[in-house]
């Protein structure tokens, strides 16, 4: 049995573009786009989805709840198909995609990736991927909500600083421009308000320097 690993290099976007692309008629159903930063996709819109494929930048996926108030669930750049999975309608309705930075992207027909999928005999392996990647996902969103509010804060700064930071020859990560005590929050599910009193405490403790943009991680482990 392959470990999950092993699917998830089997089905990089690189490789699903690739396949895609064998394809006369690719460019009739897929284009490249430059989103703007904070342009939002709903997920699951039957009436018209797309499929995403990012080159660069960074989508946040976030969630709406009852009241109107949406929060990080995590965020996407190119390891995955954005929006594959509502060929099989599993993606939550209350989903969608806020682009944090520019977002460079491929956006591709379903019914044509689905098509090419199928004819290829690799629907299923790409759905499982992305499924596989979706649990990961949901089962580490549910594990942040048992910690503690400053453990959660700070466990989702280092999940940023390691996911999306650019990493110097000290071992700091330089995290993107748009990392703020707001994403912070939204990610972390907490106030921003006490999101802000967490940041000084790691401010003085020598841990991040949010004192300018972009903000830097000094110390990492310590997170």
């Amino acid at each position: 049995m392959q470990s999950d690993e092993e699917i998830f290099r089997e089905t990089t976007t690189k490789s699903l573009l690739q396949l895609l692309k064998k394809e006369y008629d690719f460019y009739d159903y897929c284009y490249q786009e430059v989103l703007p930063k904070g342009q939002e996709i709903k997920m699951n819109d039957s009436s018209g989805f797309k499929i995403y494929l990012v080159e660069s930048g960074y989508f946040a996926y976030c969630l709406q709840n009852d009241f109107g108030d949406s929060g990080i669930i995590t965020f996407i750049g190119n390891e995955v198909a954005i929006n594959l999975i509502p060929i099989i309608k599993e993606e939550p309705e209350v989903a969608f995609l806020r682009s944090l930075t520019e977002v460079h992207c491929w956006v591709l027909d379903p019914d044509f990736v689905e098509r090419v999928l199928d004819n290829s005999g690799q629907k299923a392996k790409y759905l499982l991927s992305n499924l596989l990647y979706t649990r990961k996902i949901y089962f580490k969103a549910s594990k942040r909500t048992f910690m503690k509010k400053e453990l959660r804060i700070r466990a989702c700064l280092k999940d940023i600083g390691l996911y999306m930071g650019r990493v110097t020859k000290e071992k700091e990560y330089i995290l993107p421009d748009e990392i703020n005590n707001s994403i912070l929050a939204q990610y972390a599910n907490t106030t921003r308000e006490y999101t802000n009193i967490i940041v000084l405490k790691l401010r003085k403790e020598g841990i991040l320097d949010d004192s300018h943009k972009p903000w830097v991680i000094k110390k990492i482990d310590l997170l």
